[in-house]
């Protein structure tokens, strides 16, 4: 038979989820995320922060969309923006005064920052953003010329 069960909960758990985040941390700031064929060096305005969003980028031809997780922060709140070719995302998100004295509280809250080095190709002045469920949407277009075209060949003569 395994151990009886006790009333403590495992101790471990917070201890995983800290070394889980210093990991990323170290990991974004060394090799932060990368679009396109972009060469830039590590983020150079790393400032103390409670928590760094969840982030999805996808690519098609046309775009490059990025998803941040951002729940319960409002959207007026967040401060998105381009420095040459980097998309910073930052805000706070605050906690109700009755939401940060309970025995357990594994919800982030606080500072955020979380930033995206980005190919040259996107044209920046057609960039958007919207909010919906705890989700921000980025859609960035990329320049005309860096959309992929296929060329005809056209057969003159005959073999």
């Amino acid at each position: 038979m395994g151990r009886p069960m006790t009333g403590r909960r495992d101790l471990t758990a917070p201890l995983n989820l800290i070394q889980s985040e210093l990991n990323r941390f170290f990991e974004e700031y060394w090799n932060p995320a990368r679009i396109g064929p972009a060469a830039a060096s590590a983020p150079v305005d790393v400032e103390p922060t409670a928590w760094s969003p969840a982030i999805d980028i996808f690519e098609t031809p046309q775009e490059i969309v990025v998803f941040a997780e951002l729940p319960g922060v409002e959207p007026t709140s967040i401060d998105l923006s381009l420095t040459g070719n980097v998309l910073s995302l930052r805000g706070v998100k605050v906690a109700e005064p009755n939401e940060s004295d309970g025995p357990v509280r594994e919800r982030r809250f606080g500072a955020f920052h979380r930033q995206l080095t980005l190919s040259e190709q996107v044209n920046f002045d057609a960039a958007q953003a919207e909010a919906r469920h705890g989700v921000l949407k980025i859609r960035l277009p990329k320049k005309e010329a860096a959309i992929p075209r296929t060329i005809p060949v056209q057969v003159i003569g005959n073999p």
